[in-house]
């Protein structure tokens, strides 16, 4: 195991190296710049760190907590990602973070790049590791995303995650913003904004930002963890990617798309697999999510094109949510809109026929009470695979929740379709912030339900609202939907 202590760069005023050119389809980075009161950070942390909001941090390849160790992270403290060497935060099994941030001064994870020129996958991201339960056949595996044991280390130690305790605890993520980390290495190999492998329910994970991704937002990888305030703007692949087992509840989150930002592999609001094959592995995917909003690329819908318009959005776009491979994934009291396609029950690759249609017809699988609108651009608003298993189950889900292909965002939510300086320049010409919350009067504000089962947990607080937002807008003043323009070049200011 190799050991490199925290290094206090020794400059006097700012420095520039030279970066290699940025890859995001939007910005072609200019120099990395790294101001003088920056700390290195590099190698294992295997003792009890903290980090102060006086300083700002630079984490250079990967960076692994370790033996147990808390890493503390001050409120209002700045986090840059090394892009040349993919610099990526992992908390090791039985490790903690600890990053309570506040409203008023949010933690900040982000781009060493300078102003204007930040992109998605400029570093790696964050990933937690932890020892609740997966559904791998032993019970543990090593995490994705292009990881390999520090110094030729023991991977038990640096990338493996799962176990068999439910409640296990990897620490506290509150008020915090991760943007511009991401980096997908190969299919099925990649790093996220934020990636959850195994992560407990003893974790604390409440308003959280992931801006712009280079691929998923959130994936969780099994797991038990809870979290609510969920911020996904910008991101290229997937917003809420749930896998291996993971049987967590998640109630307010958001995404909000661009229509040139999409991923090679296909772009959802959701995406949910039991595993990779679709088979029966326990425990199953079955996790509970409640006021969501995914807010798609299309911008407007017309009595003629009922869809809207496609010129100028990536052809990479497909459901506001895809679930799939044996998955029992439930979504309740959300706003799913402007979207190419709709719901997928996708039984394309399954080790079991119809195993994910049976999930619905079982019960195993809810979708209720839920708000679809402007999803229809290909005519596929409900989608299945054949005649007979699509028959199975839209009646039922239509019957169950409301579908309008002629409405869109803009009938339920205040001003929703508002870009930053990102992505002016791609066709989403609407600058300004956006503004999520419901409309009073329409079908968002009013008419959430809590009385299925799957929903009857103390977790849920119990809303009027369908969607993320009510009347109030929770992401003020933390959240930032253009930190493109913030220069992150003072320690502690992140607004």
């Amino acid at each position: 195991m190799k050991k490199r202590s925290l290094i206090l760069m020794l400059a006097a005023s700012l420095f520039v190296t030279a970066c290699s050119k940025n890859n995001d389809p939007i910005n072609d980075g200019p120099d990395v710049v790294v101001p003088s009161n920056t700390v290195e950070v590099s190698g294992d942390i295997s003792a009890n760190t903290t980090w102060s909001a006086s300083k700002m941090y630079l984490i250079k390849g990967f960076v692994y907590v370790t033996n147990g160790a808390t890493l503390t992270i001050e409120p209002g403290t700045i986090i840059k990602g090394d892009k040349a060497s993919k610099g990526t935060l992992v908390i090791t099994r039985g490790a903690k973070i600890n990053a309570a941030g506040t409203a008023a001064k949010p933690i900040v994870f982000t781009s060493n790049v300078a102003t204007g020129g930040r992109g998605a996958g400029d570093w790696g991201g964050l990933i937690l590791l932890g020892k609740a339960p997966i559904n791998f056949a032993n019970g543990v595996n090593n995490i994705e995303g292009g990881l390999t044991p520090t110094g030729g280390g023991d991977p038990v130690k640096y990338i493996q995650y799962g176990g068999t305790d439910a409640n296990d605890n990897s620490g506290t993520l509150t008020y915090v913003r991760v943007e511009y980390a991401g980096i997908p290495f190969s299919p099925d190999n990649e790093i996220n904004g934020i990636t959850l492998g195994g992560v407990g329910a003893g974790t604390t994970i409440d308003y959280v930002e992931v801006y712009r991704s280079g691929d998923d937002a959130f994936e969780f990888f099994g797991g038990t963890v809870n979290a609510k305030h969920l911020l996904a703007i910008g991101t290229t692949d997937d917003d809420f990617d749930t896998d291996n087992g993971y049987s967590g509840n998640i109630q307010f989150g958001l995404a909000q798309r661009a229509q040139v930002v999409a991923d090679f592999s296909g772009s959802n609001g959701f995406e949910s697999d039991n595993d990779a094959t679709g088979s029966n592995n326990q425990p199953q995917t079955r996790a509970v999510f409640s006021n969501m909003t995914i807010v798609g690329p299309l911008f407007a819908a017309t009595a003629t094109a009922p869809g809207g318009s496609l010129s100028n959005i990536n052809a990479n776009y497909q459901h506001a949510a895809q679930i799939r491979r044996n998955s029992s994934i439930s979504i309740a009291n959300s706003v799913f809109a402007n979207y190419f396609e709709g719901i997928y029950i996708d039984e394309s690759t399954v080790a079991t026929a119809g195993a994910t249609t049976k999930n619905y017809t079982d019960g195993n699988l809810v979708f209720i009470d839920n708000i679809i609108y402007n999803c229809n651009a290909k005519g596929t608003e409900v989608k299945g695979n054949n005649v007979t298993s699509k028959a199975i189950f839209e009646a039922s889900m239509r019957l169950n929740n409301t579908f309008d292909a002629t409405k869109t965002v803009g009938d339920l939510l205040t001003d929703a379709l508002k870009y930053g300086t990102d992505f002016k320049a791609t066709g989403n010409a609407l600058l300004g912030t956006p503004n999520f919350t419901a409309k009073a009067g329409t079908a968002a504000a009013a008419g959430a339900k809590f009385d299925n089962a799957k929903l009857k947990n103390a977790f849920f607080e119990v809303v009027a609202y369908k969607g993320a937002f009510g009347t109030t807008d929770w992401s003020t003043g933390w959240a930032k939907y253009d930190p493109q323009t913030l220069p992150y070049t003072t320690p502690g200011q992140v607004l």
